[in-house]
C-alpha cells in the first residue's frame, strides 16, 4: 500500500536552523569529525570538527540570504559542514580557528581498538569518499540522497565518491566497520604534560570550549605533594551541564500537526505528573550521576550536554515514570516503591528515528507484560499475532497514549502492534513493530519479489504476502532479544517452482540496529512446512542497501518422494555452480542425497558471489 505524506514546503528561517544546529549538534560534529583525516591526530581532530560546526552558521544577515528558499534546516547544515570539513581535509594549509583547549589532550571516549580501526579505513578513502561514507553509515541517508548532497556542494565526481565508499563497505564485510565507535562529543580527558608540572597549592584554571558550541569550565585541583587524576564517574559530573526540571524542554502539544519532522522532537508532554518537580529532578540526577543505569546494547550512557525533552512524567501501574529525550537517546527513569529499591534508568539509542521509529515507546514492563507510549499522531492501534496471518487484528485500547497491557512476544504467539497514522500525516499509513527487548520497538518491512525492473524498496509489512512471510520468519527474531535492533525486513528474492509441486519463496531476513551492525537470515519458505534455513551471516551488509547481491541453499524433501539441493540467488544472479555442475540462471534443483553443498555464483557484473554461511 503506497504511502502518500501531505508535503509541507515552508521556508525555514535563521531561528529554525539555530534551533536544529543545536538539536542535531552530536551528529554534525561526527559528520565534520569521519570527513577530516586522522593524521591530524585525534586531539586536532576533534577540535576542528566542532571548530567546523561552531563555524557552520555564518552572521544573521548572510544567513537569511543564504536561506533564501531553503526547507530544510538540518539538510542546510549538513551541506555546510560537508563543504567546510572537505575543504579542510583536502586543504594542505594549516587549520583554520579551533576551540581552544590548554592543559589536557583530547580523545574519543569509546574503545580505542575500534577507534584505530574505522581511522586506518577511513583513511584509504578521499575526503569526498569520506564523505559519502559518513552520510549514508552515520547520517543514514540513502545512497541517492548521498550523492545528491555531494553534487549540491560542488563535488565534481560525486557517483565516484559513492562507489568508492561503496567498495570500502565490501572490503570490510567480513568485519563491518563501526560507526558508533567514533563519537568526538564524548571526550576523554588526559593532562599534556603531568610529569613537567610544579608541584603546588594553586588551583590551575582550565577552560575547555569542545562541547556544544558552548563554555564548559573544569577546575583540576592539585594538592601539595601530588596530584590526582579525576575518575569516570568525577569526571562525568564536572563535564555534565546543571539539569533541572525548569529547565527540560517541552513541545506544545499541536506541533505533530504542523511540522515536517515526526519524530521524538514532535512529541508534547503527557502523564499526570508534569508538574512534580521532585520525580522529575530525581530522574535527571540518576542521568547526570550515572548510577543504576541500564544502556541498550551499548548505548553511551553519559549525562545529556544540553537539557533534555520532556516526554513523559506519570504513574504507570502503580510506578512513578519519566521518560526523556536528548535529540540522540531515550532515558526511562522508573522509581521503585517497595522495600526491593527496583529503581533505575534505561538509555537507548533513538537518533535518527522517523514516523515509524518514533511511534512507540516501550513505557512499561514487567513479568505480566508490557505497555506502550504511542507518538501523538498515531490515530488507532490494534494488536495482531505475527505467527497467525489469517486473524485480524484487535482493537487495542489507549488512556492518554498508553497501550493496554500486551503479552511479550513468543514464537507460539507473536504479539505485534499494527498501528496507524493520523489522516493530517499521511494518508491510509499502517505499519507494524514489534517487541526485542529496549525502549523502541523494531519496525517490521517487506519487500516483494524481484521483477523485470529496478530493484524494489522496503514497505510496510501489512499486505497479505508480507504477513505470510513474517508469520514463518517471526521466531528467528527471538535470537535478537536486547540487541538494539531497530528494523527488520523480510526481502523476498528469489521464487522457486519445488520438485515434486509448489512455490517456494526465498526471503533473506535483514535485521538492522540502531548503530549500523546487522544480521541476515535466508530461509525457503515452502507451502505446508516451517521455513528452512539457508544460510545466516552476523555483523555483515549482506541483504541490505549497501549489498543486494545474496545467495543460498537448503536441501529439500520433496512430499512426492525424493530430495534435492535448492540453491538461488537474487536479481543480479546469472550463473550458478553447485558441487561441479554450473547452471545458467538463478535457480537450481539438483536431485542429492546429502545436504552438503559446495556453491558459487556469477553476477552479471563479472563478480563472483558466495553463499551465506549456511
Amino acid at each position: 500500500m503506497d504511502i502518500h505524506v501531505l508535503p509541507d514546503r515552508k521556508t525555514v528561517g535563521p531561528a529554525e536552523v539555530e534551533a536544529a544546529l543545536l538539536d542535531a549538534y552530536p551528529s554534525l560534529v561526527r559528520l565534520a569529525y569521519l570527513i577530516l583525516p586522522s593524521s591530524l591526530g585525534r586531539h586536532r581532530r576533534i577540535l576542528a570538527a566542532h571548530g567546523i560546526v561552531q563555524r557552520a552558521l555564518p552572521d544573521r544577515r548572510r544567513l537569511q540570504r543564504l536561506l533564501a528558499g531553503e526547507t530544510d534546516a538540518i539538510s542546510f547544515l549538513r551541506r555546510r559542514i560537508l563543504q567546510d570539513a572537505i575543504r579542510q581535509a583536502s586543504s594542505r594549509t594549516p587549520l583554520r580557528w579551533l576551540p581552544q583547549v590548554w592543559g589536557l589532550r583530547l580523545f574519543p571516549r569509546l574503545g580505542a581498538v575500534d577507534n584505530l580501526v574505522l581511522d586506518q579505513a577511513l583513511s584509504t578513502l578521499t575526503p569526498q569518499a569520506r564523505a559519502a561514507w559518513a552520510l549514508v553509515r552515520a547520517e543514514q541517508l540513502s545512497v541517492d540522497d548521498a550523492e545528491l548532497q555531494l553534487r549540491a556542494i560542488g563535488v565534481q565526481h560525486p557517483q565516484a565518491a559513492v562507489n568508492e565508499a561503496a567498495l570500502l563497505e565490501e572490503v570490510t564485510a567480513d568485519d563491518p566497520l563501526d560507526v558508533s565507535s567514533s563519537d568526538p562529543c564524548a571526550v576523554r580527558l588526559a593532562p599534556t604534560d603531568l610529569m613537567g608540572r610544579k608541584v603546588s597549592g594553586r588551583a590551575v584554571a582550565i577552560a575547555v570550549t569542545a562541547v556544544l558550541a558552548a563554555v564548559i569550565l573544569i577546575s583540576l585541583l592539585a594538592t601539595a605533594g601530588k596530584e590526582q587524576p579525576l575518575t569516570a564517574s568525577q569526571a562525568q559530573l564536572m563535564l555534565a551541564p546543571k539539569l533541572t526540571a525548569d529547565g527540560l524542554q517541552r513541545t506544545p502539544a499541536n506541533k505533530w500537526q504542523d511540522t515536517a519532522r515526526l519524530d521524538f522532537t514532535a512529541w508534547p508532554p503527557r502523564g499526570d505528573r508534569l508538574t512534580d518537580k521532585a520525580l522529575l529532578t530525581r530522574a535527571l540526577h540518576a542521568w547526570s550521576v550515572g548510577t543504576g543505569v541500564t544502556a541498550v546494547a551499548g548505548t553511551p550512557t553519559a549525562a545529556p550536554i544540553q537539557s533534555p525533552q520532556l516526554l513523559y512524567s506519570g504513574t504507570v501501574d502503580n510506578t512513578p515514570v519519566v521518560l526523556l529525550y536528548d535529540g540522540q537517546r531515550l532515558a526511562r527513569y522508573t522509581e521503585g516503591t517497595d522495600s526491593t529499591d527496583s529503581t533505575g534508568l534505561v538509555i537507548a539509542r533513538a537518533d535518527n528515528a522517523d514516523v515509524t521509529t518514533a511511534a512507540a515507546v516501550v513505557i512499561s514492563e514487567s513479568t505480566k507484560g508490557i505497555r506502550f507510549l504511542t507518538g501523538p499522531w498515531i490515530a488507532t492501534a490494534t494488536l495482531r499475532n505475527l505467527v497467525k496471518p489469517n486473524t485480524p487484528a484487535a482493537d487495542l485500547p489507549r488512556a492518554d497514549g498508553i497501550t493496554a497491557q500486551i503479552a511479550r512476544p513468543t514464537c507460539a504467539s507473536w504479539s505485534t502492534l499494527q498501528l496507524r497514522s493520523a489522516s493530517t500525516v499521511a494518508e491510509k499509513h499502517a505499519f507494524l513493530l514489534t517487541y526485542l527487548g529496549g525502549l523502541s520497538p523494531v519496525h517490521l518491512t517487506y519487500m516483494p519479489p524481484p521483477s523485470s525492473d529496478a530493484a524494489r524498496s522496503p514497505r510496510e509489512a501489512t499486505s497479505t504476502a508480507a504477513l505470510l512471510s513474517w508469520a514463518k520468519t517471526a521466531c528467528g527474531l527471538e535470537a535478537l532479544q536486547g540487541q538494539g535492533v531497530r528494523s527488520a525486513n523480510n526481502w523476498i528474492f528469489a521464487q522457486q517452482s519445488l520438485p515434486g509441486g509448489g512455490v517456494g519463496n526465498w526471503v533473506c531476513t535483514r535485521s538492522d540496529t540502531w548503530n549500523g551492525n546487522g544480521w541476515a537470515s535466508a530461509e525457503l519458505l515452502a507451502p505446508g512446512t516451517p521455513a528452512l534455513p539457508a544460510g545466516k551471516a552476523v555483523d555483515t551488509a549482506a541483504c541490505s542497501r549497501f549489498d543486494q547481491n545474496v545467495l543460498a541453499s537448503a536441501y529439500w524433501k520433496a512430499p512426492t518422494g525424493g530430495s534435492y539441493l535448492l540453491a538461488a540467488g537474487s536479481r543480479r544472479v546469472d550463473r550458478i555452480s553447485l558441487n561441479g555442475h554450473t547452471y545458467k540462471g538463478n535457480l537450481v534443483a539438483q536431485p542429492s542425497s546429502s545436504a552438503r553443498a559446495n556453491l558459487t555464483a556469477h553476477l552479471s557484473t563479472g563478480a563472483t558471489l558466495t553463499p551465506l554461511n549456511r
